[in-house]
């Protein structure tokens, strides 16, 4: 099936490794869709999307619709005439007539094992669930958020070691095998009903959630230091003073109280006093500096 019109819509990374793969194993990509350039960094320098970068790498025609309503972009739709639209992490709902109008309709490439974490952060959910698998479900778009009918699922194994940008990596990687399996065999794949009773929901990540309470249980913020990391990133606050959190571990089950006081701070890590265990930190970043080991950190400071 790669004599298909293909129009691709996405943003962020995971996006552009798929689109591509997409290209170079020879799909007919005629067109991409992504969001509007950001102003970024203090120069306000216009930064492009990861996919706008892989689209201008290719030399395709770039759409960057400020709006999606009031069929504002039934005359691209009619100017390219897509057999197919693939969307991956677009981050704009779709309207019902962009979802109706590709002969073989709108196939989502979703970051999870579907009725599970549906919405903008299943990655970083699935370890902050302590799930111990994940995946990557492509699905036939309707007029919800990610209740599509499925079409093919793939799944990966989350380690104790996983973090979101590994697990990330690792849907990156399955979500093209997903999809290209799903292009080849678009005409006989059964589409599959999710169960709703089994749906779970992934909302994004507000920022006062990336903020530590060690009165909260030690192997939860453990998975949520974890899931967090690289983006949003998680920190905290000792004696007044705040540190991103790189690397963290459990440490023991020891629970005398104190929450958020220091157990013991050496060069092997800072341990800190949570709800059922104590929390070892082994990277941290102190506002306005590197990132640095908890070793050159116990060399420069005494808590």
């Amino acid at each position: 099936m790669k004599n298909l019109r293909i129009m691709y819509m996405g943003t962020p990374d995971f996006a552009s490794y798929i689109l591509d793969k997409l290209i170079s194993d020879g799909y007919n990509v005629t067109s991409v869709v992504t969001k509007v350039d950001a102003k970024k960094d203090r120069g306000q320098k216009v930064k492009f999307s990861a996919v706008k970068e892989t689209a201008v790498n290719h030399g395709l025609t770039v759409y960057q619709p400020e709006t999606l309503k009031d069929n504002a972009f039934m005359e691209i739709l009619e100017v390219e005439k897509p057999d197919m639209i693939i969307v991956a992490a677009y981050g704009k709902i779709l309207p019902p007539y962009i979802i109706s109008y590709p002969k073989y309709g709108c196939i989502n490439v979703h970051a999870s094992l579907l009725p599970k974490y549906r919405g903008s952060a299943p990655i970083q959910y699935a370890v902050l669930k302590g799930e111990k698998e994940s995946g990557v479900t492509t699905m036939l778009m309707d007029n919800g958020l990610d209740t599509g009918d499925m079409l093919v699922k793939k799944s990966v194994s989350i380690t104790d070691e996983d973090t979101g940008g590994s697990l990330h990596d690792k849907l990156m990687e399955i979500g093209y095998s997903a999809l290209s399996e799903t292009i080849e065999n678009i005409e006989t794949i059964k589409p599959v009903p999710q169960d709703e009773s089994l749906m779970t929901y992934a909302p994004p990540i507000k920022k006062e959630e990336t903020v530590i309470d060690f009165s909260e249980n030690a192997k939860d913020i453990i998975n949520k230091i974890r899931g967090f990391y690289p983006f949003p990133g998680t920190s905290f606050t000792l004696n007044g003073n705040s540190y991103k959190i790189h690397k963290a571990e459990f440490f023991s089950d020891k629970d005398n109280g104190g929450y958020g006081e220091v157990e013991e701070f050496t060069k092997n890590g800072l341990k800190i006093k949570a709800k059922g265990g104590i929390i070892n930190i082994l990277e941290l970043q102190p506002a306005g500096k590197r990132k640095m080991s908890i070793a050159d950190f116990y060399n420069g400071n005494k808590l």
